[in-house]
Order: structure tokens, then sequence, then C-alpha cells
């Protein structure tokens, strides 16, 4: 176990149950992401990057295997225990967003905080503070509706970073964007990670992006293989 690791893993199992055989999508994974580091997994289509991130962040259990959020073993604890403690250890950021359409863009950001019993008059700022620095700062009471793609992308980011937390995780962040909205907010996403000091795992198809992160990972075959940015591209042919 490294002593500054923020998120590590063990041995992760999974396997889905086929109509003709059992296929294994996660094939015994050991990861470490240490204290603000930023780390890359790319793979194949249906290569388990996505089944990956969620047993990372337990919204999803492994068949065998562990998790631990700083150094803590967490599948063996209660659901609810586990829900509680993620709101304020990660954030989540997702392709599709998942903005409540109901809520505004600073609603939906403090839902974090509201989630996480700190909605208070120093998050309420925080979260002003944050869209601000995505270039939302006259978008405040817009509802999702009302937003662009990047624009809800980025109010999916500030409420990822609100409760400060030590791991974001995020699959695929820019894949419903066209590519220059796409780049834009990568640019923003990797400079508020490195300024906020907090650790990245990055599930993304794209090379560029992933070659910006201190750490590039491929799954094949159901496991994790360290490679460097060239070795990535190729890779991805």
């Amino acid at each position: 176990m490294s002593n500054d690791a923020v998120l590590q893993t063990a041995g992760l199992t999974k396997i889905f149950k086929g109509p003709d055989a059992d296929i294994e999508v996660l094939a015994g994974v050991d990861l470490c992401v240490r204290a603000g580091e930023s780390v890359s997994i790319r793979g194949e289509s249906g290569a388990g990057k996505t089944t990956l991130l969620y047993i990372l962040s337990t919204l999803e259990l492994p068949d065998a295997g562990e998790v631990f959020w700083n150094g803590e073993s967490v599948l063996k604890k209660s659901a609810d225990w586990r829900a509680a403690r993620r709101t304020t250890f990660m954030g989540l950021v997702f392709q599709s967003y998942y903005l409540i359409p109901e809520l505004n863009a600073l609603e939906n950001v403090l839902m974090a905080a509201r989630l996480a019993g700190r909605l208070n008059g120093e998050t309420r700022q925080r979260a002003k503070d944050l869209l601000a620095q995505v270039g939302l700062s006259e978008r405040l009471r817009h509802m999702p509706g009302q937003l662009s793609g990047g624009e809800r992308q980025r109010v999916a980011l500030a409420r990822a970073l609100l409760n400060k937390p030590a791991l974001v995780l995020a699959d695929e962040p820019t894949g419903n964007l066209d590519e220059h909205t796409g780049a834009e907010v990568m640019d923003i996403f990797l400079k508020m990670c490195a300024e906020e000091q907090v650790a990245l795992c990055l599930v993304t198809h794209n090379p560029a992006f992933a070659a910006r992160t201190a750490r590039r990972l491929f799954m094949r075959g159901g496991v994790l293989e360290e490679i460097g940015s060239h070795e990535g591209t190729e890779a991805q042919r």
C-alpha cells in the first residue's frame, strides 16, 4: 500500500453473464493514484473503462478485489457509509453531465454541498467562485436547458470540485462535445484540478487529452498497462 495513494485497488475482477458465455471485463486490475496526480485511462470500446470507474467510485461493486480510499478498505463498508464518504472524498464528472433540469447552474453546483451537509455561506461563495473560474459568472441563474453542452459540463466540473475532494473521477467528460468545445473544457478541467491539487483519474478516448496527464494507462484484456504517449497513440490505431 502506497503511503501517498488517495486511490488504490487490488485484483479487481468483474464478470458479466452472457447468453452464451460469461465475459470477464476486469481481470485483476491493480491501480494506484497518488495525491495530486493525474492519470488517464484509454482503451477500445467495451474494454471496461467505464465499469472500472464505477467500481472505483463504488457505484458498482466488483466480483472480487478491493478498493482503498486514502488507505481505507471501502467495499465491506455499508452502502450508506460509502455514499456519505463519497460526497466529500471525490467528485464525479460524467459524459452526460447529470444536471438537475429544475435547478439553475448555481443550485446544481450547490447540490454537492447539500448532499454532504455543508450548505452554508462559505460553500455558496465557493460555488460562485468556481462558476466564475469556468467562465459562467453571468450564467448563475440559467437553467440547464438554457446552457450549451460545454457550459453544462463546466457546471458539472464546478460541482465536482465544490467540496474540495481529494480525487476526481471523470468518464469521457468531453464525449458529448464538438472538438473545439471539448478542447476548451479539457483545458479548464486540467487547469482547475492542478490548481486545486486534486488527483484526477480520467477515462478518455482522445490520445491528445491523455498525453496531458502525468501517467497514461491503456486497458487491454481486462488489465491496465502503463504506456508512453507514443505507445498509446500506436495502440489506438
